[in-house]
């Protein structure tokens, strides 16, 4: 097995021993596997070369005359502190591997050593430096993005920040759609802050949440002795968003009695708190959200059409997390540093595991989830690198991966490719075959394959051409 064939590319390495023939060996091994070897036998000779370019990996011996593998570790620190150095010695011992370890080495061989023992090594190392140097790419990424309220960088979200940025200035009412936890609110809050009512305020109100009972209050606000408990006037959340914006998250939970109200505030721009007799003028954008179907809702008269029309001006989807693979590491990234500056731990990012655990995990909590997952892992990790442990699996029921394995991608892919083709056709295997360029004889495999019957897809009375 080759460093390749373990996802690991051709790497720049520096290999130090006072003892030449093992040197060499080792040089033709690690050129063997296909990487750039610079090979010192002279250890300070070594350390001012890389003063002058940095490789992907150091691998030294522990005992040297003019200096040792623990002064070279030394050194390397100081240039690079995420270069991996692995330490190598004829006189192992459980001390000096301790000290190797604890003086931050990423790992520590004792001669001899078997030449599995020495790719483990050295592949695990170059995935270390592969997910540092992710790290600091996403970092930068991160940095670039300063400011900005939507972190991303898929092709998907960059078109809906375009559109928000499109649409900020208008004053028409915006709805928004998308998945529980997809980030409907943070659309919401940079709708606002791009738009020329930035300055006031911009209150969220969660429909589902509020209880039943004081719904109305809360929202359109109350007068003293209104009711049993009302001891004060109460200004209500839609007053509070006057001169600014009003996110009304899930609004297909708002009760029917309350829709009425809210559409009469939006048609006429006043509103009347309880128990007051006096119409106060309000002036708000409203952006609301819902993760549930509400055409389907309107339909069936469990929200009014009248209300619908009124917030469905300017509508705007906000894609899942799994429509957006690209972002999960950069959110993983920006929720990762965060809990950093929180916690004031020395945590130096994802271990490659941890990455490759992140991109490949379904989300069906969409941001949010990733986000608690993040939170949970920063919890567990007291310094260096979060391991994969620190990572929860995904539950049962969650979604699929946005980057199944190839071989069950390529097999769902022919099985939805065989289902369309025969549904098409009405299980017709003769213009099946035809369409797709085969034999009838490998249609049938691949159907046998998938169990698939064409008798599954025949309209009633056809007949197989057999």
């Amino acid at each position: 097995m080759t460093q390749k064939s373990l996802g690991i590319d051709p790497a720049h390495i520096c290999i130090i021993d006072d003892d030449p023939d093992f040197l060499r060996l080792l040089g033709l091994w690690l050129e063997s596997e296909g990487h750039q070897v610079q090979a010192f036998s002279a250890p300070m000779q070594a350390v001012k070369a890389l003063e002058r370019e940095t490789p992907d990996l150091v691998i030294t011996d522990l005992r040297m005359p003019e200096m040792d593998g623990m002064e070279v570790l030394e050194a390397v620190q100081e240039l690079d502190p995420d270069l991996p150095v692995i330490i190598l010695t004829a006189h192992g011992s459980i001390p000096n591997a301790v000290a190797a370890m604890r003086a931050q080495a990423f790992g520590y061989l004792g001669k001899p050593f078997s030449s599995e023992e020495l790719e483990s090594l050295v592949a695990a190392a170059l995935r270390q430096r592969q997910a540092s140097r992710e790290t600091g790419r996403l970092r930068a990424t991160l940095k670039d993005l300063a400011g900005q309220m939507i972190l991303h960088r898929s092709p998907v979200m960059a078109k809906l920040v375009d559109e928000l940025t499109r649409v900020a200035h208008s004053q028409a009412s915006v709805f928004l759609t998308g998945e529980s936890g997809s980030g409907k609110e943070r659309v919401a809050r940079a709708i606002h802050a791009a738009s020329p009512r930035a300055q006031g305020p911009f209150i969220a109100v969660n429909c589902g949440a509020i209880v039943a009972d004081l719904a109305e209050s809360e929202l359109f606000g109350h007068v003293k002795g209104a009711f049993t408990g009302a001891s004060q006037d109460h200004l209500g959340l839609i007053r509070a968003a006057d001169g600014g914006t009003l996110f009304l998250d899930e609004i297909a939970d708002l009760p029917l009695n309350l829709q009425v109200k809210l559409l009469r505030v939006l048609q006429e721009g006043t509103l009347r708190p309880v128990g007051s007799r006096e119409e106060y003028r309000v002036d708000i954008r409203v952006i609301s959200a819902t993760h549930q179907d509400i055409y389907a809702l309107t339909a069936s008269g469990a929200f009014r059409e009248d209300l619908y029309y009124r917030l469905h001006v300017i509508p705007l989807r906000v894609p899942s997390l799994a429509e957006r693979p690209e972002d999960i590491l950069l959110l993983a990234q920006h929720f990762l540093d965060r809990e950093i500056a929180r916690l004031g731990r020395p945590i130096q990012g994802f271990s490659p595991e941890a990455l490759d655990k992140l991109i490949c995990r379904p989300w069906p909590g969409n941001v949010r989830e990733l986000e608690n997952v993040v939170t949970l892992a920063a919890a567990l990790t007291e310094k260096g690198w979060v391991a994969a442990e620190a990572i929860p699996d995904a539950s049962r029921t969650g979604g699929r991966s946005a980057f199944p394995p190839l071989q069950d991608a390529k097999a769902a892919f022919e099985r939805s490719y065989l289902e369309n083709l025969l549904r098409a056709t009405d299980g017709n295997i003769s213009r099946a075959a035809r369409i797709a360029g085969r034999h009838r004889t490998d249609l049938y495999k691949l159907m046998r394959k998938h169990e698939l019957t064409p008798q599954e897809f025949k309209s009633q009375g056809d007949e197989d051409d057999l």
